[in-house]
Order: C-alpha cells, then structure tokens, then sequence
C-alpha cells in the first residue's frame, strides 16, 4: 500500500509499505479522506516535540472498515471517523470525559502513523479507546467527514466559554477554524457572532456564509462599532482563531469587563510585540483553554454534521491525490482556500 512519510522536517517520501495484518481485537480502516491541518505543515517544514521519525502524518481521518479481528466491534463495509487521539482510559481526566488531557495520550499522526496512507491499523487500546466512529447519515461523503476532528476542536472551546444564546461572540480570523467556530456558534443558538479579518475576501466570505458582522480590526472606532453591533453592551467572548500575539493582545482589549477570552490557538512568538496582559487584571477577565478535542467533543461534531446543522461543504477549497501531498501543503502554507483533503478512492 502507499503512503507519505516524513522522514524529517523537509523531506516528505512516497513509500510502498506492507499492508497490515489485523489480530483479534483490531481492525483495518481504509482511508478515504484526510483533512490537511496547519498543524501537518508545522510537522512537515519544522517539526514538532512529540514527532518521532519517520511518521506517516494526518490526524482527520474519515474512512471505512476494511476488516476487523474477533471481539471488534463494526461491521465491515461501515463509514467511520477517527478519533486521533488514543487515551489511557483509567487515569482521573479519562474517567472525567477528560481523555484529550490524559498524560499518556498517543496521538495519530505524531506518536502513530496517520491518515496520510491507504489503509491504517487500529489496534485494541485504540478500539478500546473508542476512537472509531460509525457514521449515520450516508448522504456525508468522506471529505465532509474529515471535518469532524477540526469541528471537535471548536465544540472543545466553546464549551468552555459557556456563552449563553444573547451572547456577542467575536472571531478573530476567518480561517478555516474561525468559520468552523461559527458554524458551531450557530448551531448552538448564539445570535451575534462577529468576524474581525484583516482579509477583503475572507471578510466578504464570512459575511456570506452567516458572520453577523465583520470588520477589519483596523477602524479607529472599532470599540464604538463592536458597542452599536451589540446594542452597547459589549463582547461577552473572543476566541482568536490565528497564533499571532496581536490578535490575544486585540481579543483582551475589546473584551467587556467580565468578559471571556478563549485560549484556541497557540501563540507564535514575536519579541517585538509586547502583550497588555494587564487588562485581564483590570478587567478582571477569564481566560479559558482548550487542548484539542475528547472523544465526547467527536461524538457531538459528529452529530452536528449527521443532523446537517452544520455544512461543512461550502469550506472545501481542494481535492488531491496522496502523491499530491506536497502540493497540498502549499495550499496550507499560502493560505489558499479554506481545506485541503487528500481523497483516496
């Protein structure tokens, strides 16, 4: 079977690999669809702390039960989705629902080969950690299915930020995560969701696909027009879905008093901006964090996408082949479209 593997930041090489043998316990999903997340190209060009080479990347992975051993459950034939992340199941954050924050987390694509090859192995602790989920609704093809992992992600955050439905929500970046943030926010009954994007486009994009407003983050007057957006009362909470340090800095200044800040995406360092972490003291803002997503945050993105609450159609800006992947990464890289999905027949 083929695969990309990375055999070091840099150097991204098609391989022939053996087909897997699935034991008692495990089971054998074809990829279909994987996902392209920034966090590929960062393994890919840089590297990352809990990468071991060489690694078959990709972590949002939708595919179909190819074979399974005795005592897995599935059916073979069945249209999945794969968790990415392979928890221990015992500790107190797994027993909690937790599991994204177990110490002993392995995750696909980092710490297991991923979805950027035909056919991977889920072996029994995998299985066990309930990463494979069958997909209800046969109208989802697989590209809309490699959306549950980054869709996850966004569930994670928001609930955390526990807004209520008469909330104001501000997104900074209208990215891939910050539309998906919308989608989720919508879903979820929020009423004014508004979009701050230094991009023409993506601003018009956003407009379009359901942003309540949208601004550039540049107007002089932004704290005034964020008022007359939310009838002055203010931005209850702000997720910056972009790393620069200038948006945390933007997110902490037209917060309201009480508001709250969610911590989505982490920081890009820059030495020569200086962060007013201060206001989180005068204004006595919460900051809340999120670290990808449980397997409870994919079982309800998976719902959200099942239900059709959220379409996911509208942000699939490319299709290539597995041998296509380096190219794919320079749609990443130069931000071109929204997703990129390495589709496998």
């Amino acid at each position: 079977m083929k695969a990309v593997v990375l055999e070091k930041p840099g150097k991204l090489v098609i391989k022939d690999k053996d087909m897997p043998v699935c034991s008692d316990g495990e089971m054998l999903v074809k990829v279909r669809a994987c996902n392209i997340c920034r966090t590929d190209l960062k393994c890919a060009t840089m590297g990352q702390r809990d990468l071991v080479y060489p690694r078959v990347l990709g972590h949002e992975i939708a595919g179909e039960i190819i074979a399974k051993g005795k005592g897995a459950n599935g059916r073979v034939g069945s249209r999945v989705s794969i968790h990415p992340g392979i928890s221990c199941g015992v500790c107190d954050y797994c027993k909690s629902g937790q599991d994204n924050l177990c110490d002993q987390i392995k995750i696909m694509g980092f710490n297991f080969d991923g979805g950027f090859q035909e056919v991977i192995k889920i072996d029994k602790q995998a299985i066990q950690s309930k990463i494979v989920n069958l997909i209800k609704n046969d109208t989802l093809a697989y590209e809309e299915i490699s959306f549950i992992e980054p869709l996850a992600c966004c569930v994670n955050i928001q609930d955390r930020l526990q807004l209520n439905k008469k909330a104001v929500l501000v997104i900074i970046g209208g990215g891939r995560l910050g539309l998906l943030n919308l989608f989720v926010a919508k879903a979820e009954g929020i009423q004014n969701v508004i979009l701050i994007e230094a991009n023409d486009e993506r601003r018009n994009r956003g407009k379009a696909l359901g942003f309540d407003a949208v601004f550039s983050g540049d107007e002089p007057d932004l704290l005034d027009q964020l008022k007359r957006c939310s009838d002055g009362h203010g931005v209850d909470g702000v997720i910056p879905c972009c790393p620069g340090p200038e948006a945390f800095d933007l997110a902490l200044e037209i917060l309201r008093k009480k508001g709250t800040l969610g911590y989505f995406s982490g920081l890009t360092r820059n030495d020569d901006f200086q962060l007013d972490i201060n206001r989180i003291h005068y204004k006595e803002i919460t900051v809340v964090g999120s670290y990808g997503c449980s397997v409870k945050h994919s079982q309800k993105a998976k719902t959200l996408l099942e239900s059709r609450k959220i379409d996911v159609r509208p942000l699939i800006s490319h299709r290539i082949k597995l041998e296509e992947l380096e190219q794919g990464m320079d749609y990443i890289r130069n931000g071109d479209g929204y997703s990129t999905i390495v589709v496998m027949k």
